[in-house]
């Protein structure tokens, strides 16, 4: 019994050990999709802000200059870096033997180009329904 009891708690501990070496924010994706999609979430989150910009400038309480600025380089740069950390936070595994990558140079590109292109996206939208 002593040794069936044994096994069981060894056949746990090794249970324990293989989830803590998963991350806790989309553990069964791979490392690679995990980052595109937390950079994709936080550029789309950034476009929502773009557009909150975009009627602030239409009613007159944000200037062309700001909300270009903003555009090409504020909110690409917050989201950015908002998934930057967030996979540094919850994209890391509890034990884990070096660090895990975060593709930055593809959060970068991803995060950079979505907020403008929804930018140009929402422009045609406008423009195609006038």
């Amino acid at each position: 019994l002593a040794r069936r009891m044994a096994d069981e708690a060894d056949r746990h501990g090794h249970q324990a050990e293989l989830l803590a070496q998963r991350p806790a924010l989309l553990p069964t994706w791979s490392p690679l999709a995990r980052a595109v999609a937390v950079y994709a979430a936080s550029g789309a989150a950034a476009g929502v802000l773009m557009l909150i910009l975009v009627v602030a400038s239409g009613v007159g309480l944000v200037d062309g200059f700001t909300l270009g600025a903003w555009i090409c380089a504020g909110l690409p740069a917050v989201a950015f870096f908002a998934g930057y950390l967030v996979l540094g936070r919850w994209g890391r595994p509890a034990i884990v033997a070096g660090t895990p990558p975060r593709y930055l140079p593809l959060g970068f590109l991803i995060c950079f180009l979505l907020v403008p292109m929804a930018y140009c996206a929402y422009l045609l939208l406008v423009r195609g329904l006038r």
